[in-house]
């Protein structure tokens, strides 16, 4: 019985953790989503993405941590939050609160915008 109670613990902890997926890079950031925390309302997808830089910036910020959501359909996105991190993968003490704008913006047509709602809005 306590060997069953410890594999459901197990189970259940590991379940919890984020698991991180590469979806794109340049030569200034590796950019990453939380595959286990994609939540799906509607045509929408609610995704936490952290982009890891190549150096750290002038200001000690070494990663970028946003939760996002993608309108599949409408081919759109809003920011909903976005803290700066002193270490890779959004870990550390958050360095600051960075400024989102409000309302949807349309997806750029730069690379790394397509490729991160490409990979929201299919999984």
């Amino acid at each position: 019985m306590k060997l069953i109670v410890l594999f459901l613990l197990t189970l259940t902890s590991a379940s919890s953790q984020a698991m991180w997926v590469t979806v794109t890079r340049n030569e200034v950031a590796t950019v990453y989503v939380d595959s286990t925390a994609i939540v799906k309302a509607g045509n929408n997808k609610r995704v936490w993405v952290v982009y890891d830089l190549t150096s750290p910036d002038k200001t000690g910020q070494q990663s970028v941590k946003s939760n996002i959501e993608y309108d599949c359909a409408e081919g759109k996105y809003k920011t909903l939050s976005a803290t700066s991190h002193p270490n890779k993968m959004g870990n550390g003490p958050a360095i600051k609160a960075l400024p989102v704008a409000e309302g949807w913006k349309s997806i750029s047509q730069d690379s790394m915008s397509r490729q991160l709602f490409a990979f929201a809005c299919a999984w």
